[in-house]
């Protein structure tokens, strides 16, 4: 039998980087790098990020998991220890196979669920521009998130931080004018190497902001057919750990979580109080993540919109960080 009394889970959703799990025979699928008390990070067979959570939050990485008969107060990590194996057992029960995922003593019972992939809206005509005249009130509610107990991020730098962001937006200025668009994205993919690995965190903030920054850079990219997109390569993985390179690596991939995706459609249907809503919701993750990551996002859209519209939003930024 398969199932181990308190400490059993079952399957809510399954991200779509890691619905092969559901079809795959007995035997070892990946090796736990962290345990938390609601989340696994597993380094699967495949070199790919797992991650087992009890929050809602769907992903195309996670696996969301309801406590079952489990003792959720327990937590993962009273269960679970760094380096345990993750296998996969399967066996039938009548004439219904059934598979269950083993990490420690948690056990998943998988099932053909809900699985998550993105998708994403179709960008407006002239909405990046509509963004652009709006750019005074998006980064004031940055700058409100970055300013609410929030130290240590770019926009609030503390001795680990201070001085990347200005640095960055200097280079960024005078690349945005750069023809060649082979040139111009070799020159941003350098500058944002400078900021990987620094700052405080589990990911540091530096790697929050490229990670957001890839994200709608590589989105936009996409949808307004400016060539190839920027991923991210071994100099990255260098530079921090496997985990915070492996974010970097989706959110430049587009693999993004749903709350991730809806501020990306926010932009896509050129509805700027629901961006203003998903920088709000997504700053309040861990202590400096979320708002470092929006901040990417919302730099890579002036990027682009400056470079393509001849607006000047970047250089307007400038003057209000060096006013303050």
């Amino acid at each position: 039998m398969i199932m181990t009394e308190q400490r059993n889970f079952d399957c809510t959703c399954i991200g779509d980087l890691h619905s092969w799990l559901l079809h795959e025979g007995s035997g070892t699928v990946g090796k736990t790098l962290n345990a938390f008390d609601t989340t696994i990070n597993i380094r699967t067979a495949k070199d790919e990020l797992l991650v087992i959570t009890l929050g809602k939050l769907r992903s195309p990485m996670n696996l969301n998991v309801n406590p079952g008969n489990a003792n959720v107060n327990l937590g993962f990590k009273q269960i679970v220890g760094e380096d345990a194996k993750a296998r996969i057992l399967n066996e039938n029960v009548g004439k219904r196979p059934r598979a269950a995922l083993l990490v420690g003593d948690a056990v998943i019972m998988l099932s053909e669920h809900d699985k998550f992939r993105n998708q994403f809206s179709c960008l407006e005509p002239r909405a990046i521009q509509t963004f652009a005249r709006n750019s005074d009130r998006i980064f004031s509610a940055l700058e409100s998130q970055a300013h609410a107990n929030r130290f240590g991020c770019l926009l609030e730098p503390d001795v680990t931080t201070r001085g990347l962001l200005d640095a960055f937006l200097v280079q960024l200025i005078k690349d945005k004018t750069v023809l060649d668009y082979h040139e111009f994205k070799a020159r941003i993919s350098k500058e944002l190497l400078e900021l990987c690995g620094k700052g405080p965190g589990f990911t540091p903030a530096g790697d929050d902001f490229i990670a957001g920054y890839l994200t709608m850079f590589n989105w936009l990219r996409g949808s307004l057919k400016l060539g190839q997109a920027i991923i991210p390569g071994s100099e990255f993985s260098l530079q921090t750990t496997w985990t915070s390179f492996k974010l970097i690596e989706y959110s430049a991939r587009n693999l993004l979580d749903e709350q991730v995706q809806e501020m990306i459609n926010s932009v896509a249907r050129n509805q700027i109080d629901d961006y203003v809503r998903s920088i709000e919701l997504i700053s309040k993750r861990g202590h400096t993540s979320g708002v470092d990551f929006v901040t990417g996002m919302t730099f890579a859209m002036y990027t682009i919109t400056d470079r393509l519209h001849r607006t000047r939003v970047l250089e307007n930024i400038s003057r209000v960080l060096n006013s303050t």
